[in-house]
């Protein structure tokens, strides 16, 4: 197979997300050079990996990735500034009560600072908030209940976006979120991103973290999402794909797991893929799909939602080949 998706999906960049043990392997940096154009970093700039101390801070991991994509001129997208995840303990604690606002926005700006000093020349996408919005648990507008929003409320947000306009002007800046295709999630991630572009709030685009399985989302589901989010003027990109093998709460509470990857199912993971890059490439707005991981020997699935379960969600098998469905979507575009 000579080319790679990466020169095939022209209209598409094609991301993968990684860490340096990914890197150093062999094989893995053989597909990497041949099928993506973007990279995105696992785990190691969230505030936890990046900063444990405050101004202490750990760039090792990130390096590595940030001079891979150097080296190899593949765009790196910064994954992420705000979350309600993986934060250090002392990010909202001051000398043992709760943070204030000022303070907070203070560390924020801090460590945005040194992040975009650091990566600035080559990090080419922004994830400023990831996963805010919460309809079941969240206020009435939807919004989770953070610390970040507890102490805050939503001037965080506007202030998080504002200031990497600030810090990062050549960069986009995306607001990313899951489950946020469809349904209630859709349409209050939609309010939220009205609301702040009616305020002037420079939000270059939404990105689908597409946590998808291989029996959804279907076309008329795909479709909603690109025109809903397109016609508020943003780019889209599917930010952290992987298909599961298995339903949401399929086999969650016993042990009956798959042990080897069900050929029926392989085979609908297949035309779930070749149809999510069909209709984006569709659509100008949708920029660029990213899998949450390189190939099936690393992914979190194998420990999320059920711990040690196997899964085999990605577009490279376990021995790092590509999978048929990598094929069939290089023959798809002569096709189209």
């Amino acid at each position: 197979m000579e080319n790679g998706l990466k020169n095939i999906w022209k209209n598409l960049k094609i991301g993968a997300a990684v860490n340096s043990d990914i890197l150093k392997n062999k094989q893995a940096d053989e597909i990497i050079k041949k099928h993506f154009s973007s990279l995105t970093t696992e785990n190691s700039m969230k505030w936890g990996p990046t900063q444990p101390k405050e101004n202490i801070f750990f760039w090792e991991e990130t390096d590595i990735v940030a001079d891979y994509a150097r080296k190899n001129k593949i765009d790196l997208r910064g994954h992420t500034i705000i979350w309600h995840n993986q934060n250090p303990h002392w990010l909202f604690d001051d000398n043992g009560i709760e943070v204030s606002k000022l303070k907070l926005q203070k560390r924020l700006e801090a460590h945005a600072i040194a992040l975009t000093q650091r990566y600035n020349d080559i990090v080419t996408t922004w994830d400023v908030l990831n996963e805010v919005i919460e309809t079941d648990k969240g206020d009435e507008n939807g919004k989770r209940q953070t610390l970040w929003y507890k102490i805050c409320g939503n001037e965080i947000y506007e202030f998080a976006f504002k200031l990497m306009r600030e810090l990062s002007p050549n960069s986009k800046l995306y607001f990313n979120d899951y489950n946020n295709e469809s349904g209630a999630k859709m349409d209050a991630t939609i309010r939220f991103l009205s609301s702040m572009l009616d305020k002037g709030v420079p939000i270059d685009g939404v990105g689908l973290q597409g946590h998808w399985y291989y029996n959804y989302p279907d076309e008329n589901i795909l479709r909603k999402a690109f025109e809903s989010y397109s016609s508020l003027g943003l780019e889209i990109e599917l930010t952290e794909v992987d298909i599961s093998l298995y339903e949401w709460d399929e086999k969650i509470t016993n042990d009956n797991y798959f042990k080897t990857a069900p050929e029926e199912r392989v085979i609908l993971q297949a035309e779930r893929y070749k149809e999510i890059f069909s209709i984006a490439s569709e659509y100008p707005a949708v920029k660029c799909i990213t899998t949450w991981g390189v190939a099936d020997n690393h992914t979190w699935l194998d420990d999320f939602p059920v711990p040690g379960r196997k899964n085999w969600p990605l577009l490279f098998d376990e021995q790092l080949n590509p999978k048929p469905v990598v094929k069939e979507l290089i023959k798809l575009v002569y096709v189209k």
